[in-house]
Protein backbone atom coordinates (compact mmCIF):
# COMPACT_ATOMS: atom_id res chain seq x y z
CA UNK A 1 0.00 0.00 0.00
CA UNK A 2 1.30 3.50 -0.84
CA UNK A 3 2.40 5.76 1.91
CA UNK A 4 -0.08 7.76 3.97
CA UNK A 5 -0.31 11.34 4.30
CA UNK A 6 -1.64 13.76 6.63
CA UNK A 7 -4.83 15.93 5.48
CA UNK A 8 -5.60 19.08 7.62
CA UNK A 9 -8.46 20.91 7.51
CA UNK A 10 -9.28 24.11 9.74
CA UNK A 11 -13.44 24.41 10.90
CA UNK A 12 -14.25 27.59 12.71
CA UNK A 13 -17.35 28.21 15.00
CA UNK A 14 -19.16 31.01 16.42
CA UNK A 15 -19.09 29.13 19.96
CA UNK A 16 -16.55 30.45 22.34
CA UNK A 17 -13.22 27.70 22.58
CA UNK A 18 -10.35 28.14 25.16
CA UNK A 19 -8.59 26.93 22.50
CA UNK A 20 -8.43 24.54 19.51
CA UNK A 21 -9.94 21.04 19.62
CA UNK A 22 -7.81 18.59 17.12
CA UNK A 23 -10.03 15.59 16.43
CA UNK A 24 -8.73 12.58 13.97
CA UNK A 25 -11.13 11.52 11.09
CA UNK A 26 -10.18 7.97 10.32
CA UNK A 27 -12.06 6.09 7.31
CA UNK A 28 -12.12 2.52 5.47
CA UNK A 29 -9.85 0.52 7.27
CA UNK A 30 -11.07 -2.69 5.75
CA UNK A 31 -9.06 -4.83 8.20
CA UNK A 32 -6.34 -3.94 6.64
CA UNK A 33 -2.55 -3.06 8.28
CA UNK A 34 -2.67 -0.18 8.98
CA UNK A 35 0.28 0.23 11.46
CA UNK A 36 1.76 3.37 9.48
CA UNK A 37 -2.07 5.48 10.12
CA UNK A 38 -1.57 4.74 13.64
CA UNK A 39 1.99 5.83 13.79
CA UNK A 40 0.88 9.13 12.15
CA UNK A 41 -1.43 9.19 14.58
CA UNK A 42 0.58 9.38 17.74
CA UNK A 43 2.29 12.04 16.16
CA UNK A 44 -0.62 14.14 15.67
CA UNK A 45 -2.00 13.49 19.21
CA UNK A 46 -5.63 14.30 18.71
CA UNK A 47 -8.36 14.91 21.34
CA UNK A 48 -10.93 13.06 19.49
CA UNK A 49 -11.15 9.77 17.17
CA UNK A 50 -13.49 9.37 14.48
CA UNK A 51 -13.76 6.59 12.35
CA UNK A 52 -16.47 6.81 9.91
CA UNK A 53 -17.00 3.18 9.04
CA UNK A 54 -16.00 -0.11 6.84
CA UNK A 55 -13.63 -0.92 10.11
CA UNK A 56 -14.51 -4.44 9.75
CA UNK A 57 -15.20 -6.73 6.79
CA UNK A 58 -18.99 -8.25 7.52
CA UNK A 59 -20.93 -8.33 4.30
CA UNK A 60 -21.51 -10.70 1.45
CA UNK A 61 -17.94 -10.52 -0.37
CA UNK A 62 -20.69 -11.99 -3.85
CA UNK A 63 -21.39 -8.83 -6.32
CA UNK A 64 -25.46 -8.29 -6.19
CA UNK A 65 -26.50 -6.66 -9.35
CA UNK A 66 -29.39 -6.36 -11.60
CA UNK A 67 -28.39 -8.84 -14.46
CA UNK A 68 -31.63 -9.45 -15.94
CA UNK A 69 -31.06 -9.06 -20.07
CA UNK A 70 -27.61 -8.52 -19.64
CA UNK A 71 -25.70 -11.49 -19.75
CA UNK A 72 -22.45 -8.93 -21.20
CA UNK A 73 -22.17 -6.60 -18.14
CA UNK A 74 -22.61 -9.97 -15.94
CA UNK A 75 -19.51 -11.38 -17.11
CA UNK A 76 -17.84 -8.25 -16.96
CA UNK A 77 -18.68 -7.50 -13.58
CA UNK A 78 -18.09 -11.00 -12.42
CA UNK A 79 -14.42 -11.60 -13.88
CA UNK A 80 -13.52 -8.35 -12.36
CA UNK A 81 -14.68 -9.35 -9.16
CA UNK A 82 -13.64 -12.87 -8.83
CA UNK A 83 -10.00 -11.90 -10.57
CA UNK A 84 -9.34 -9.14 -8.38
CA UNK A 85 -10.02 -11.40 -5.41
CA UNK A 86 -8.09 -14.14 -6.89
CA UNK A 87 -5.13 -11.46 -7.32
CA UNK A 88 -6.01 -10.07 -3.56
CA UNK A 89 -5.36 -13.79 -2.24
CA UNK A 90 -1.76 -13.73 -3.87
CA UNK A 91 -0.46 -10.43 -2.85
CA UNK A 92 1.70 -10.03 0.44
CA UNK A 93 -0.07 -10.93 3.95
CA UNK A 94 0.29 -7.69 5.10
CA UNK A 95 -2.05 -6.24 2.21
CA UNK A 96 -4.73 -8.67 3.24
CA UNK A 97 -7.85 -8.21 5.09
CA UNK A 98 -7.47 -9.86 8.53
CA UNK A 99 -9.80 -9.12 11.79
CA UNK A 100 -6.89 -9.05 14.43
CA UNK A 101 -5.65 -6.17 12.05
CA UNK A 102 -8.88 -3.87 13.07
CA UNK A 103 -8.83 -4.67 16.25
CA UNK A 104 -5.31 -4.00 17.04
CA UNK A 105 -5.41 -0.62 15.34
CA UNK A 106 -8.92 -0.05 17.77
CA UNK A 107 -6.95 -1.09 20.72
CA UNK A 108 -3.89 1.26 19.84
CA UNK A 109 -6.12 4.34 18.90
CA UNK A 110 -8.21 4.24 22.15
CA UNK A 111 -4.70 4.63 24.18
CA UNK A 112 -4.53 7.85 22.12
CA UNK A 113 -7.90 9.48 22.81
CA UNK A 114 -11.31 8.91 22.91
CA UNK A 115 -12.98 6.63 19.90
CA UNK A 116 -16.52 6.80 18.38
CA UNK A 117 -17.44 4.63 15.33
CA UNK A 118 -20.54 4.69 13.31
CA UNK A 119 -20.28 2.02 10.65
CA UNK A 120 -20.00 1.67 6.57
CA UNK A 121 -21.45 -0.40 4.23
CA UNK A 122 -19.22 -3.73 4.41
CA UNK A 123 -20.30 -3.91 8.48
CA UNK A 124 -24.21 -4.90 7.85
CA UNK A 125 -23.64 -7.72 9.71
CA UNK A 126 -21.10 -7.44 12.65
CA UNK A 127 -20.93 -10.12 14.69
CA UNK A 128 -21.82 -10.37 18.86
CA UNK A 129 -18.02 -10.72 19.19
CA UNK A 130 -17.22 -7.59 17.50
CA UNK A 131 -20.28 -5.82 19.72
CA UNK A 132 -18.12 -7.44 22.81
CA UNK A 133 -14.84 -5.84 21.29
CA UNK A 134 -16.10 -2.82 21.87
CA UNK A 135 -17.51 -2.85 24.58
CA UNK A 136 -15.33 -4.34 26.42
CA UNK A 137 -12.44 -1.79 24.90
CA UNK A 138 -14.20 1.37 25.74
CA UNK A 139 -15.27 1.98 22.16
CA UNK A 140 -18.17 4.14 21.60
CA UNK A 141 -20.25 2.42 18.46
CA UNK A 142 -22.97 5.01 17.50
CA UNK A 143 -25.19 3.00 15.25
CA UNK A 144 -27.84 5.47 14.16
CA UNK A 145 -27.48 7.31 17.28
CA UNK A 146 -26.02 9.91 18.87
CA UNK A 147 -24.16 11.35 22.11
CA UNK A 148 -23.57 14.99 23.53
CA UNK A 149 -19.73 14.92 24.06
CA UNK A 150 -17.51 18.04 25.22
CA UNK A 151 -14.00 18.41 25.17
CA UNK A 152 -12.52 21.70 26.90
CA UNK A 153 -15.67 23.70 26.94
CA UNK A 154 -16.44 22.35 23.12
CA UNK A 155 -20.19 21.17 23.72
CA UNK A 156 -21.52 19.48 20.90
CA UNK A 157 -24.00 16.31 19.86
CA UNK A 158 -22.28 13.49 17.43
CA UNK A 159 -24.09 11.20 15.74
CA UNK A 160 -23.19 8.37 13.95
CA UNK A 161 -25.17 7.19 10.70
CA UNK A 162 -25.53 3.86 9.45
CA UNK A 163 -25.90 2.82 5.63
CA UNK A 164 -29.57 1.50 6.62
CA UNK A 165 -32.16 1.71 8.84
CA UNK A 166 -31.23 5.59 9.51
CA UNK A 167 -35.30 6.32 8.90
CA UNK A 168 -36.41 7.00 12.07
CA UNK A 169 -33.63 8.24 13.84
CA UNK A 170 -32.10 10.85 11.89
CA UNK A 171 -35.19 13.65 12.05
CA UNK A 172 -34.83 13.26 15.72
CA UNK A 173 -31.20 14.04 15.75
CA UNK A 174 -31.62 16.85 13.40
CA UNK A 175 -34.11 18.75 15.29
CA UNK A 176 -31.66 18.48 18.17
CA UNK A 177 -30.23 22.22 19.37
CA UNK A 178 -26.37 22.97 19.67
CA UNK A 179 -23.60 22.23 17.43
CA UNK A 180 -23.97 18.71 15.34
CA UNK A 181 -21.08 16.82 13.77
CA UNK A 182 -22.29 13.78 12.03
CA UNK A 183 -20.02 10.57 11.13
CA UNK A 184 -21.99 9.38 7.71
CA UNK A 185 -19.70 6.91 5.30
CA UNK A 186 -21.54 7.15 2.13
CA UNK A 187 -21.14 11.42 1.32
CA UNK A 188 -23.50 11.35 -1.41
CA UNK A 189 -26.09 10.77 0.96
CA UNK A 190 -24.91 14.50 2.17
CA UNK A 191 -27.00 15.80 -1.21
CA UNK A 192 -29.90 13.41 -0.91
CA UNK A 193 -30.66 14.01 2.75
CA UNK A 194 -28.62 16.63 4.42
CA UNK A 195 -28.36 20.16 2.36
CA UNK A 196 -30.54 22.00 4.66
CA UNK A 197 -30.32 20.01 7.45
CA UNK A 198 -28.32 22.62 9.85
CA UNK A 199 -25.99 20.06 10.39
CA UNK A 200 -22.52 21.83 11.00
CA UNK A 201 -19.97 19.17 10.16
CA UNK A 202 -20.60 15.73 7.98
CA UNK A 203 -17.55 13.18 8.09
CA UNK A 204 -17.71 10.79 5.03
CA UNK A 205 -15.64 8.13 3.88
CA UNK A 206 -16.31 5.38 1.07
CA UNK A 207 -15.24 6.74 -2.14
CA UNK A 208 -11.14 5.65 -1.10
CA UNK A 209 -10.25 8.89 -3.22
CA UNK A 210 -11.79 7.32 -6.51
CA UNK A 211 -8.95 4.88 -6.88
CA UNK A 212 -6.92 7.39 -9.92
CA UNK A 213 -6.64 10.73 -9.51
CA UNK A 214 -6.77 12.80 -12.76
CA UNK A 215 -6.17 16.30 -13.53
CA UNK A 216 -4.51 19.30 -11.66
CA UNK A 217 -7.42 18.83 -9.48
CA UNK A 218 -6.96 15.36 -8.75
CA UNK A 219 -10.73 14.24 -9.67
CA UNK A 220 -11.22 10.47 -8.74
CA UNK A 221 -11.87 8.43 -11.72
CA UNK A 222 -14.51 6.10 -10.19
CA UNK A 223 -16.07 7.04 -6.81
CA UNK A 224 -18.26 4.45 -5.53
CA UNK A 225 -21.94 5.54 -5.71
CA UNK A 226 -21.40 7.86 -7.56
CA UNK A 227 -19.56 6.48 -10.86
CA UNK A 228 -17.29 8.09 -13.17
CA UNK A 229 -15.55 11.22 -11.75
CA UNK A 230 -18.21 11.31 -9.16
CA UNK A 231 -18.14 14.80 -7.13
CA UNK A 232 -17.42 14.06 -3.87
CA UNK A 233 -14.20 11.94 -4.04
CA UNK A 234 -12.24 13.86 -1.09
CA UNK A 235 -11.99 16.73 0.40
CA UNK A 236 -14.29 20.11 1.50
CA UNK A 237 -17.60 20.29 0.19
CA UNK A 238 -21.05 22.43 0.88
CA UNK A 239 -19.02 25.74 2.16
CA UNK A 240 -17.21 23.13 4.16
CA UNK A 241 -19.56 21.43 6.11
CA UNK A 242 -18.65 17.98 4.51
CA UNK A 243 -15.26 16.66 4.42
CA UNK A 244 -14.87 13.04 3.20
CA UNK A 245 -11.83 11.03 3.74
CA UNK A 246 -9.92 9.60 0.65
CA UNK A 247 -9.61 6.48 3.17
CA UNK A 248 -6.74 4.39 5.25
CA UNK A 249 -6.36 1.12 2.69
CA UNK A 250 -6.68 -0.33 -0.28
CA UNK A 251 -9.26 -3.20 -0.77
CA UNK A 252 -8.65 -3.72 -4.70
CA UNK A 253 -5.92 -5.09 -6.39
CA UNK A 254 -5.47 -2.49 -8.63
CA UNK A 255 -2.85 0.46 -7.20
CA UNK A 256 -4.42 3.58 -5.93
CA UNK A 257 -2.61 6.04 -8.12
CA UNK A 258 -1.63 9.39 -7.28
CA UNK A 259 -3.98 8.97 -4.53
CA UNK A 260 -2.49 8.50 -0.91
CA UNK A 261 -4.61 7.24 1.74
CA UNK A 262 -4.45 9.46 4.29
CA UNK A 263 -5.14 10.06 7.99
CA UNK A 264 -7.60 13.63 7.96
CA UNK A 265 -6.68 16.17 11.05
CA UNK A 266 -9.84 18.59 11.39
CA UNK A 267 -8.48 21.62 13.76
CA UNK A 268 -11.96 23.10 15.67
CA UNK A 269 -11.50 26.68 16.79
Amino acid sequence: MSKPIVTRYTVETSLKLSKPVKIAHISDLHERNCDDILALLRRNKPELILITGDTFERYDNKPQYDFEHRPVKKLIINTIHYSNFLLTMITPDRHRAHYINALRFLREAKKLAPVYMSLGNHEEKLLEKDYRFLRANGITLLENADIALTIGNFHFLLGGMSCWNYEAWLPTFLSKSGYKILMCHRPEMYAELLTDSGVDLVLSGHTHGGQVRIGKKGKGFFVPGQGIFGKYAHGRFFDGRLIVSAGCANTVFFPRLFNPRELVMIEVK
